[in-house]
């Protein structure tokens, strides 16, 4: 039997099996399909054999894919590896900066959130008092709406001057941890053992205290 032929193309690649494979395979159907019961020993040797057959050349295209694939698998992981390399130190250098900006995202977030806090109480008083005029005196109804809009509209202005944060970076704030005794984790936690990470996570999420284990958060922006 020959193997999986690799024909190169026009700037592709064409894969082809050899006509050798097909006429096996044809001629193995053709044989098998006629096997419809299995009445006595002889014809079950003979469905046996043409097992037999069968599952060689499923063995011998497995073989064969697996041949036809090893160079190029071998390529790609010469990619990965020089790409992995080069980028490494860039992909650090981006972490970084993105922990120090994202730092700073989340205490101008702070001042903002609490910019408009002071704001809305500000404009409620501010509401409360022009309906208390407007009820005083209803001839200057439209003067002290008026009044009052600019009012709101200059407390806002003043709320958002009173962060610097970045428009459009988002911050992600990831739990990161550290296994530092298995010992002090089996006895607390025996259902997160063997150390799962998906289900340490999970755990994190409702209690961040697990004895035997180092947990930190890494804010981030992107």
């Amino acid at each position: 039997m020959s193997n999986l032929i690799l024909k190169k193309g026009f700037g592709e690649m064409d894969i082809s099996l050899a006509s050798e494979a097909y006429d096996v395979k044809t001629s193995l159907l053709n044989n098998s399909k006629t096997m419809l019961a299995v009445n006595d020993g002889f014809e079950a040797t003979m469905v046996a054999d043409s097992q037999r057959s069968l599952r060689h050349l499923i063995s011998q295209i497995e073989e064969s894919r697996k041949a036809a694939k090893a160079p190029i698998l071998k390529f790609g992981k010469m990619i990965d590896g020089l790409a992995k390399e080069f980028i490494e130190e860039v992909k650090e250098e981006e972490t970084r900066i993105g922990r120090l900006l994202g730092a700073f995202q989340i205490v101008e977030r702070d001042k903002k959130i609490a910019a408009e806090k002071i704001a809305r109480i500000e404009e409620f008083k501010i509401l409360s008092e022009a309906a208390k005029a407007a009820f005083d005196n209803s001839d200057s109804i439209a003067e002290i709406d008026e009044d009052s809009r600019t009012k709101i509209l200059r407390l806002r202005q003043e709320a958002a001057s009173k962060h610097d944060a970045v428009k459009g970076v988002k911050v992600r704030t990831t739990i990161k941890f550290k296994i530092e005794s298995e010992a002090e984790l089996m006895a607390a936690r025996p259902d997160l053992f063997s150390p799962n990470d998906y289900k340490i996570r999970a755990a994190l999420k409702i209690n961040k205290t697990i004895p035997g284990i180092t947990v930190w958060e890494e804010i981030k922006s992107y």
